[in-house]
């Protein structure tokens, strides 16, 4: 039996840090599936100036094939999700409503024909920006991917606006349990934040496979 986690919320919010440093090490029998944008960045790298909406297109596919062979390869065991379908929708919502309904309807078929597995949790990744911008995250801000998709200086805004954006995707999965975890954007918050998920996942998933480290980390390469 396969739990399907996956770990959603604004850019810069410490996902990948969190699975890299929190749960991919320290949990048996969990494999990871990185981050699709990136992957896509990487293969596609003239749709970041040039063709936006393409970009997160290409990212809708690529996630749903990636999860699609991972389910298939894993079996049995968990599945962290390094954003998912819903962050790819949330963000086609705020950027293009047109390619959205597209995107979206194709989901809705690959969950209703069964070609794709619903996630057992979201996790979603909040943060508190009552203090502003704190040097953690102008840190992470500092990134390429993030300058050419997000409006970087008006971070507090894309904050309000994904979170928005992804109460109103996920509202329309009624089976979807999202688990919001909302932290001050500094190392003690982020690595509070990253200790509960990591006992969330520990004690209330039951681990019953221990996979291979080569299956673990095969998405973490070049391999799709």
């Amino acid at each position: 039996m396969i739990q399907k986690v996956c770990i959603s919320g604004p850019a810069a919010s410490g996902k990948t840090h969190c699975i890299e440093n929190y749960l991919d090490s320290q949990i048996q029998g969990l494999s990871v599936l990185s981050e699709s944008s990136r992957k896509v960045a990487e293969m596609y790298p003239d749709m970041l100036t040039e063709n936006i909406s393409r970009f997160r297109e290409k990212i809708c596919e690529f996630q749903i094939q990636r999860e699609n062979i991972v389910e298939n390869l894993v079996g049995d065991g968990i599945i962290v999700c390094d954003r998912g379908v819903f962050d790819n929708l949330a963000f086609l919502l705020l950027q293009d409503k047109n390619q959205f309904h597209k995107e979206f309807t194709i989901l809705l078929n690959a969950y209703k024909n069964k070609s794709l597995k619903l996630y057992d949790f979201v996790f979603y990744f909040d943060i508190d920006m009552l203090n502003g911008i704190t040097p953690l995250l102008d840190k992470s801000l500092n990134d390429t991917l993030r300058k050419a998709t997000i409006d970087v200086n008006n971070y507090e805004k894309h904050v309000i606006d994904f979170r928005n954006a992804f109460i109103e995707v996920t509202s329309y999965f009624k089976d979807i349990k999202v688990i919001p975890f909302v932290a001050k954007p500094d190392e003690e918050g982020f690595n509070l934040r990253n200790s509960l998920v990591k006992d969330y996942i520990s004690y209330n998933i039951n681990l019953t496979v221990h996979l291979s480290d080569k299956l673990r980390y095969i998405f973490r390469g070049q391999n799709l």
